[in-house]
């Protein structure tokens, strides 16, 4: 099996981590905004794709692509969405639990 893991998280670091472990082939792919990235174990792709037809080609090299991308980073959710649909590999996003649900939350002044 071969893993594209769209990553820039402790959790995609977590994830590398346990499917080399496992003897998965694992590619991580950081958008290379970052200076000095923190790095997971397994091969490491630094830059964009070139769009959604690039990561659809992308992607196609691979049995499964794993979204394990910050929150927060606008497009490529969507982008791998769109591009796993169209090269008929399946994708599987690692969401983080919202922080709603933290002990503290209803102390906190949320906004839109």
């Amino acid at each position: 099996m071969r893993v594209l893991l769209l990553g820039g998280t402790g959790e995609a670091r977590a994830l590398a981590r346990a499917l080399v472990d496992d003897g998965v082939a694992v590619v991580t792919s950081l958008a290379g905004r970052v200076t000095d990235p923190a790095l997971p174990v397994g091969e490491v792709r630094i830059g964009g794709f070139g769009g959604v037809d690039g990561l659809a080609a992308a992607a196609a090299a691979y049995d499964v692509v794993v979204d394990a991308t910050h929150p927060f980073a606008a497009t490529i959710s969507g982008s791998a969405a769109t591009a796993c649909a169209g090269a008929g590999v399946p994708l599987l996003r690692l969401a983080r639990p919202s922080w709603s649900t933290l002990p503290t939350a209803s102390r906190w002044q949320w906004v839109a």
